[in-house]
């Protein structure tokens, strides 16, 4: 038998505004899509981030909650090329680094070690601030 909630309003809030920490606790806190074909990238899709950070090889994720601390977990995918931005993801590596509470660091190569463009997709797992 399944269970039923029938409301007409929930709520859970600090001080009158939403306190997201707990009601997405367990889910990503931050996420967003962007494409290193374009020079600056952009936001094209996002959650819980604020910039982008062109670094030439690098693009920084900047986060606009800080996290609790340094041990959540950045996981990302990606693929496709200049070319062809819906292509196949083969042939390329994106990694994804803690660079603090605030930023994750992102890279993308080809099994050559050589620098490469993706569309990039990158979501943080952690406890917020």
């Amino acid at each position: 038998m399944a269970g039923k909630i029938v409301a007409d309003q929930i709520e859970h809030s600090t001080a009158g505004s939403l306190d997201t920490k707990f009601v997405v606790n367990g889910s990503a806190k931050a996420w967003v899509h962007f494409s290193t074909h374009d020079n600056p990238p952009n936001l094209d899709g996002s959650f819980g981030v604020s910039t982008l950070t062109d670094n030439s090889s690098e693009v920084e994720v900047n986060l606009t909650t800080a996290m609790s601390d340094l041990f959540f977990c950045p996981v990302a995918g990606g693929g496709g090329s200049a070319n062809a931005p819906n292509s196949n993801p083969s042939n390329r590596s994106l990694a994804v680094c803690v660079e603090s509470t605030t930023k994750v660091d992102s890279e993308v190569y080809t099994t050559a070690n050589t620098f490469s463009t993706c569309q990039c997709h990158i979501a943080v797992l952690g406890d917020l601030a």
